[in-house]
């Protein structure tokens, strides 16, 4: 009867083959009877609940007429009941019915997750912002705290960045901060993250990367930063300061204290002549950063 209406089926004879058929990128919908040996519908709709990532339409087809059935269904997730005996015209028009609530459900999800890429997103970079950073370094100092992984950061800071935009104008600062990103992405290793902190300041993180090894790659992103920008925009060769710490150090309790301490690093290149990269390990315990009078940083 499916066929007919011109759909294409899959057919599970028992729950183990069902779970193993069942892919909410694929099945727009399922049916299923109500009363079925070993793991009823009701079971086995709770469990594909759990499963789906998507929302996919639920339709019980049974010969149980009762209240109490009806509103368990519904209670584990179901979305309508077939009686049997099924009339090929009320079939096409619940199936019909739930394929519609499919599609707009597929729509909503579907502009859901571009509302979030664009609201973790930088839009004048092209990487992610500071909420993204901030969800990405929880989620790394989880997984990091719970299997004995290494987990770096490295803070970065374009030197001079006010006189570039005094001088050549806002459009080449807004370039200087393009190409930054750039550098930044073309130099990152996977599964290093890259963000942007705000203003003129980026921050990668790296997952299962020591202090000595986020510092080689800040090191190799300040390189590279001043041998492009030799080239490329208006504003000539530019430097850029950076700052690691990694959750190695004895001092780091917290994602915040990551930051910090690589926060700390990052003033200690700019105060000792800028266009380097320093390690939180070799802070010498003093406070954070300090308010700074220079703005031309």
């Amino acid at each position: 009867m499916l066929s007919a209406l011109g759909h294409r089926t899959v057919v599970a004879h028992g729950w183990v083959e069902a779970l193993r058929a069942f892919d909410d990128r694929q099945i727009d919908l399922v049916l299923m009877d109500a009363v079925m040996p070993t793991v009823d519908g009701f079971k086995l709709t709770r469990i594909l609940r759990e499963r789906m990532q998507s929302y996919v339409p639920i339709l019980f087809l049974t010969a149980l007429a009762n209240r109490q059935a009806r509103e368990r269904g519904i209670q584990v997730g179901g979305d309508d009941f077939l009686t049997k005996p099924l009339s090929p015209v009320e079939l096409a028009v619940r199936v019909g019915a739930m394929l519609r609530i499919r599609h707009l459900t597929k729509v909503l999800e579907a502009k859901s997750l571009e509302l979030d890429r664009l609201a973790n997103l930088d839009a004048l970079t092209g990487i992610g912002n500071r909420r993204a950073f901030d969800r990405a370094l929880a989620h790394e100092w989880e997984r990091a705290v719970r299997y004995g992984h290494e987990l770096g950061i490295a803070l970065f800071d374009l030197d001079g960045f006010k006189q570039v935009n005094d001088t050549f104008g806002h459009a080449a600062g807004d370039e200087l901060l393009a190409c930054f990103a750039r550098t930044l992405e073309g130099s990152a290793e996977t599964p290093a993250q890259v963000f942007r902190f705000g203003g003129e300041e980026f921050v990668a993180c790296l997952p299962h990367a020591d202090e000595q090894r986020t510092w080689n790659f800040a090191e190799r992103v300040r390189r590279q930063f001043e041998r492009r920008t030799a080239v490329e925009g208006a504003a000539g060769p530019r430097t850029v300061s950076a700052g690691v710490a990694a959750i190695g150090d004895p001092r780091v309790h917290s994602p915040g204290m990551l930051v910090e301490l690589a926060d700390r690093a990052l003033y200690r290149a700019k105060n000792e002549g800028r266009n380097r990269v320093c390690r939180a390990a070799d802070d010498d315990g003093a406070g954070g950063r300090p308010i700074l009078a220079d703005t031309g940083s």
